[in-house]
């Protein structure tokens, strides 16, 4: 997430500095200081994490992608969790709400990313790296989930093999680095104003368990509930292991989201773009996301990251009602419940 943070608001003030977006200049002279900053002051965190294991990279791709299966028959859905190794979320759990939607008609398969649950480690998270596994899990078609970090994960998978998906599900997706130059940008004073609030909280952690501390008030779960669905405070250890993840993770370019994002609208996918109304950032990245795949944008009310779990009828209505009219090739996607 830092590292989005850091990608998007150096770009966000490029176009600043250019005169395009008209931001007051307070905003302006703000996002300078967060762009100037926020680069060395990741680097001097990260010196303070220990170095990850190197796994050569055709070792890593052997590794086996651990899949959970619920239901025998009907459309195919591939979900794919987000969260950083050591840190919230992860594996089945996350979608475990999700297993209903084998009663109502589809067959789903929840991959555990590398280092979550019974997939072995291949280093560091990697976005690039996950959508290529990702993309073969496809196999011949199937309906595609992503959430978080594994919302841009499915982005970049559907993508590389735009045939083979039916239709693409992403739960306030990591593509923070599409707000920089957006109308959201340009026109929600809410998001410009929350967006700088997350940049300088990054800022003022001293160490790698304050980074992790701030993800979790970032995501809405520290002292409010986890991805378990209840409340926590993340222990000096954890939120050290967490905070180290987040500075190691491998974030795709910004220029390598918008061009998924382009090749995705372009190829015609169906795509529902979920955000919890929670957030004004994560609200103004379901927005954007929409608008770059040519997909709909809905809010499902949550009051954290985790919608499918703390909102799961909601949800689970949602995204029944949008694999269906997909598989029904309808170019309307129905209304559902909770949604704006």
């Amino acid at each position: 997430m830092v590292t989005l943070i850091v990608l998007a608001v150096t770009a966000l003030i490029a176009a600043a500095a250019g005169g395009r977006l008209g931001f007051r200049s307070s905003f302006v002279l703000r996002g300078l200081n967060l762009a100037r900053r926020l680069p060395r002051h990741r680097a001097a965190l990260a010196a303070m994490c220990s170095a990850p294991a190197e796994i050569p990279t055709g070792l890593a791709a052997a590794f086996p992608i651990h899949t959970t299966t619920w239901g025998e028959t009907g459309p195919r859905v591939l979900l794919i969790h987000g969260g950083v190794q050591g840190g919230l979320g992860g594996g089945p759990g996350t979608f475990r709400e999700q297993k209903a939607l084998a009663e109502k008609g589809l067959q789903l398969r929840v991959a555990d990313r590398p280092g979550f649950g019974q997939t072995p480690s291949r280093g560091p998270d990697d976005m690039q790296a996950d959508s290529v596994w990702a993309s073969a899990e496809l196999g011949d078609g199937a309906h595609l989930i992503g959430h978080s970090f594994g919302g841009a994960v499915a982005l970049l998978a559907a993508a590389r093999r735009p045939s083979a998906v039916r239709s693409l599900i992403l739960i306030e997706p990591a593509l923070i680095p599409l707000l920089p130059g957006s109308r959201a940008m340009r026109t929600n004073r809410g998001a410009r104003a929350d967006f700088l609030r997350m940049g300088e909280a990054w800022l003022a952690a001293q160490t790698p368990a304050d980074y992790g501390l701030t993800l979790a008030r970032d995501l809405g779960v520290l002292s409010q509930g986890t991805s378990d669905g209840v409340a926590i405070d993340l222990d000096r250890q954890s939120a050290q292991e967490l905070g180290c993840a987040l500075l190691r993770a491998r974030v795709a370019s910004a220029d390598a989201m918008r061009k998924a994002a382009h090749a995705v609208g372009k190829a015609g996918i169906p795509v529902l773009i979920v955000t919890g109304g929670w957030s004004p950032t994560f609200d103004a990245v379901g927005e954007v996301s929409a608008e770059f795949t040519q997909g709909r944008h809905v809010i499902v009310r949550s009051p954290n990251h985790f919608i499918q779990l703390m909102a799961s009828e909601a949800f689970n209505e949602t995204a029944t009602n949008f694999i269906q009219m997909a598989e029904r090739s309808d170019a309307s996607p129905p209304a559902a419940i909770g949604c704006r």
